[in-house]
């Protein structure tokens, strides 16, 4: 492997395509002006025929403004969630008030735990999500979780790191494949502040006996100036499984969920395997308890992250009366309040010249002062047969608008071009073997004891973004709530 740093092109992906987003302000503008002009029209004729026709328009019209993005943001969905908050905070009621059913946008979910033979005392969790298109438990999709040993990539050698980056590549691209039933890997990396006692306790217990008191002195003196800006890393990958591909890759009969969760344990086992020949070394798979635990903390950090005490099912991570809000989501915790806000990297925020391989160590390690966060890296896995043909779309479609533009003899922003370049740097790179189609998404969710610091840390993480290219982030306006979802261990978010 060279010596010279491997990069990367994660931009280009700056048109308004109205085959991949959702409607536009423009589009929506429109659409009323025709309702102006019908109206009109339907007076001045009193024609049945004009009438259909307005009928059909505005349906049509209305479709397009639920169409989602690949990261299931609407138009009318926005204007749902406003007209939610609007109405539902008159009184300062809850949002979500904890009872028989999960939050809504979690959806119908039901625990599957499995314990191998070989070792009855530590079982496996295994959700299993319900297909609410179809209304089905059996189209629906599984997701389980494991806490994995980051690679230390930010202390590796440049060599080091692009063999670590190539062996990811090779990661996806095997998951991708049509022998493993995994549609979607997310990678999340929880982040907490150390207290500078406990930090300051750590690095002492890291100076041996005999070791020279300068040298002792010196150690001490670094810890006391870090341990005010110390922080925890903690991460964990997150599989989705659908269903059906399971079954089919095992060829199962009829609806059995022990024989589905024996092959799903399988199943994660050999991703597991590929996972640490990636460098990433697993320290163990959540069961039910450890995961309900993981969910309440990201909802209470005041509880500890591995902390079990009053964790029986599932619903205890989600046991918080919840309030929603324009610029955040506010958790009533057991000792205190806590405000959370998300924001994801839009398609063309992402950064447009090319990075290496650390680019996000910004979002990761590169916040200061220390702030509560989660960094969630959304892998949705596609066949390299999909992935040709939604680069094949692009490019025609860009193609097509730049000969458009040369006949108006427009000048060019530069931006169609860019667009051309990653959509035939991606049908190139899907010639490789070891190469599939993949969706990215990176999240962050961070949060704060009450709304002054929290904006401070929205603050603090969006100049970190901006420090590693990304030109900005997307923050979430009334739908933190729904957005916060994302963000657990649930593989949710991505549309396929």
């Amino acid at each position: 492997m060279s010596g010279d740093e491997r990069t990367y092109v994660l931009g280009g992906e700056f048109r308004k395509r109205s085959l991949f987003t959702g409607v536009s302000g423009r589009q929506v503008a429109l659409l009323g002006a025709f309702v102006v002009v019908w109206v009109l029209a339907l007076i001045a004729t009193r024609s049945l025929v004009v009438l259909v026709l307005g009928v059909v328009v505005i349906l049509a019209g209305v479709g397009i403004s639920r169409r989602r993005t690949q990261l299931g943001d609407s138009w009318m969905g926005a204007v749902g969630d406003r007209a939610a908050f609007t109405a539902g905070n008159r009184g300062g009621a809850p949002d979500y008030v904890p009872g028989q059913s999960l939050p809504r946008e979690v959806g119908e979910v039901r625990m599957l735990a499995y314990a191998p033979p070989s070792a009855p005392q530590a079982p496996m969790a295994i959700i299993h999500h319900r297909d609410h298109k179809r209304r089905a438990w059996a189209s629906g999709h599984l997701t389980v979780c494991f806490e994995i040993q980051g690679a230390g990539d930010g202390l590796l050698p440049v060599r080091q790191t692009n063999t670590a980056g190539l062996l990811f590549e090779r990661l996806l691209g095997g998951l991708a494949s049509a022998e493993i039933p995994v549609d979607q890997l997310d990678i999340a990396t929880r982040v907490l502040p150390v207290h500078p006692a406990a930090y300051q306790e750590h690095m002492s217990g890291l100076v041996v006996p005999g070791t020279p008191e300068r040298l002792r002195q010196s150690m001490d003196e670094l810890a006391s100036y870090a341990a005010g800006n110390a922080e925890e890393y903690r991460s964990f990958a997150t599989l989705r499984i659908p269903l059906p591909h399971l079954r089919a890759a095992a060829a199962m009969g009829p609806m059995d969920l022990e024989a589905v969760c024996e092959e799903t344990f399988g199943l994660v086992g050999e991703v597991v395997r590929r996972v640490d020949t990636a460098g990433y070394r697993l320290r163990t798979v959540l069961g039910p308890k450890r995961l309900a635990a993981l969910i309440r903390h990201m909802h209470d950090p005041d509880h500890p992250l591995d902390s079990l005490d009053g964790i029986d099912t599932l619903s205890d991570g989600f046991n918080f009366l919840r309030y929603r809000g324009r610029d955040s989501v506010r958790i009533e915790g057991t000792v205190r309040d806590w405000f959370h806000a998300v924001a994801h990297i839009p398609r063309d925020a992402w950064p447009a010249d090319t990075i290496g391989a650390r680019w996000m160590e910004n979002l990761v390690t590169q916040v200061s002062p220390a702030t509560i966060r989660t960094v969630v890296s959304q892998f949705r896995l596609v066949p390299k047969v999909r992935a040709r043909q939604i680069a094949r779309i692009g490019l025609t479609y860009d193609t097509a608008s730049s000969r458009s533009a040369k006949k108006k003899s427009q000048i060019s922003t530069g931006e169609t071009e860019a667009s051309m370049t990653a959509a035939r740097r991606t049908l190139n790179d899907l010639m490789r073997p070891v190469v599939s189609g993949v969706y990215p998404a990176v999240r962050v969710m961070v949060s704060a004891p009450d709304s002054r610091q929290l904006l401070a840390a929205r603050k603090l993480v969006t100049g970190s973004a901006e420090s590693g290219g990304v030109t900005r982030l997307g923050w979430e306006t009334y739908g933190h709530h729904k957005a916060m979802a994302t963000c657990l261990p649930l593989a949710r978010g991505v549309k396929a």
